[in-house]
């Protein structure tokens, strides 16, 4: 058994424009096999940062599968109590929708601070066995999410977005 944590792109660094975009179907598509893959190949615990985009559709992806995998867990690293202050009312219930079925949520910091986001990438990394990462080569906090993994010498799996 071994954990997983994912870690991408927010919505506007993606190109897609809505939740029907038939490009952002075709990735959530893709994500669900590499994490079904994953847990058949013995993964059982999972990770979701819950950032807007990529945390969050693979949160609710393990939560869709934890129907058929009953045993997989999903945790939740959250950078500061105050992440979803900016946020959109449809966004934040998706979020805490998946808060309420989260096995733990552990908060970096009250409050958000400049190293809060870096210190969540780094925990995400710390924690697992396995990164799944949505990725286009930019710069930025999922490189460095990235990177950072690679250093510790994890497995990083990219799901190109496109």
């Amino acid at each position: 058994m071994y954990s997983v944590s994912f870690t991408g792109h927010r919505p506007e660094k993606l190109p897609f424009f809505s939740e029907d975009d038939p490009m952002l179907i075709d990735l959530k598509e893709r994500l669900k096999v590499q994490i079904e893959k994953l847990i058949n190949d013995g993964a059982d615990f999972f990770y979701s940062g819950m950032a807007r985009g990529t945390d969050i559709w693979c949160a609710q992806i393990v939560l869709e599968l934890k129907n058929k995998y009953p045993y997989i867990k999903l945790s939740a690293v959250i950078p500061c109590r105050t992440q979803t202050d900016k946020w959109d009312e449809k966004s934040i219930a998706v979020y805490n929708n998946i808060l309420g079925e989260c096995f733990k949520t552990i908060y970096i910091s009250e409050n958000y601070t400049k190293s809060c986001m870096l210190k969540r990438d780094r925990a995400l990394a710390d924690l697992c066995d396995v990164l799944v990462a949505v990725y286009d080569g930019t710069k930025g906090g999922t490189k460095y999410t990235i990177d950072y993994a690679k250093k510790l010498n994890k497995k990083v799996i990219i799901v190109p977005p496109m």
